[in-house]
C-alpha cells in the first residue's frame, strides 16, 4: 500500500521524463536529471534505515503513518487507517500489534470477544501475520523502485528549493507530483507530493534504531 503509493509517483515523474518536455535542471555545474535518479536509486539500494511518515488518502480512508523500516525488514511506529490506529512492531520475522482500548474495539467487531477481555489483551501485543506488512517495508520498496522506474533523460521542471530546511531539488511533473531529492551526498529522497492524493516524508536515513521484540509478558497468546 505504502511502497505502491511512492512508486507511482516516483514512476509518474520517471515516465514524464521520457515525454518531449523541456528541462530547465541546475545549471551547467549541477548534476544531470539523470544521474539525480540514479544516486536516488543508489541510495535506495545501499540504505540500511529510513523513516517514512505522511498522510495520504486512498480509496476514500485517510492513512496516516510514521514507520521506521531497517534493511532487515525489521520496522516500529504507528498507522492509522480510517478510524482503526496501530502500533505496529515487526522485528526477526515476526509481527505484532499494540492492542490498545481503541484497536479492542476494532477487534470486537469482527470477533465479537466480550469487554472483560480487554482486561487480557490491552497493553499487550498480539501476533499477527508478519506477511500483512511485507509489501512496504525498505526491501520491498527498493526492489520495486530499482526494477521499475527507468533512467529520465529530461522532467518538465527542475529547480533548487529547500525541504523542511534542507537544501534539496524539486523533480515536477504535470501530474501534480513534486519529488523532492537532498542536493548533497546521495540524493536521498527526502519528499513527495503525489498530486490531490497525499504527501510521504523520508527522513532519519541510515540513522533509525534497531527494534527489538517485545517482553514475552507483553505478548498476548489467543487461547
Amino acid at each position: 500500500m505504502i511502497a505502491a503509493a511512492a512508486l507511482a509517483a516516483l514512476v509518474g515523474l520517471a515516465a514524464a521524463g521520457c515525454s518531449s518536455g523541456t528541462s530547465n535542471a541546475p545549471g551547467a555545474h549541477g548534476p544531470s536529471v539523470a544521474s539525480l535518479i540514479r544516486s536516488m536509486k543508489s541510495g535506495f539500494a545501499r540504505a540500511t534505515s529510513v523513516r517514512v511518515s505522511g498522510t495520504l488518502t486512498e480509496q476514500g480512508k485517510t492513512i496516516t503513518l510514521n514507520l521506521g523500516m531497517l534493511r532487515s525488514g525489521d520496522m516500529s511506529g504507528n498507522l492509522t487507517v480510517g478510524s482503526a490506529h496501530l502500533s505496529i512492531l515487526v522485528v526477526g520475522g515476526k509481527a505484532y500489534e499494540l492492542v490498545t482500548r481503541a484497536f479492542f474495539k476494532t477487534i470486537q467487531q469482527t470477533t465479537h470477544v466480550p469487554s472483560s477481555v480487554c482486561a487480557l489483551m490491552c497493553g499487550k501485543y498480539l501476533a499477527v501475520p508478519v506477511g500483512s506488512f511485507a509489501a512496504f517495508g525498505l526491501p520491498a520498496m527498493t526492489t520495486q523502485i530499482d526494477s521499475k522506474i527507468p533512467i529520465a533523460k529530461s522532467v518538465p521542471h527542475v529547480q533548487d528549493t529547500t525541504y523542511e530546511g534542507e537544501p534539496a531539488y524539486e523533480l515536477s511533473g504535470g501530474n501534480g507530483t513534486r519529488l523532492y531529492l537532498a542536493r548533497n551526498g546521495t540524493h536521498d529522497v527526502l519528499g513527495m507530493v503525489v498530486g490531490t492524493f497525499g504527501t510521504l516524508n523520508f527522513s532519519d536515513w541510515n540513522a533509525v534504531p534497531p527494534v527489538g521484540p517485545p517482553p514475552a509478558s507483553q505478548v498476548y497468546t489467543i487461547g
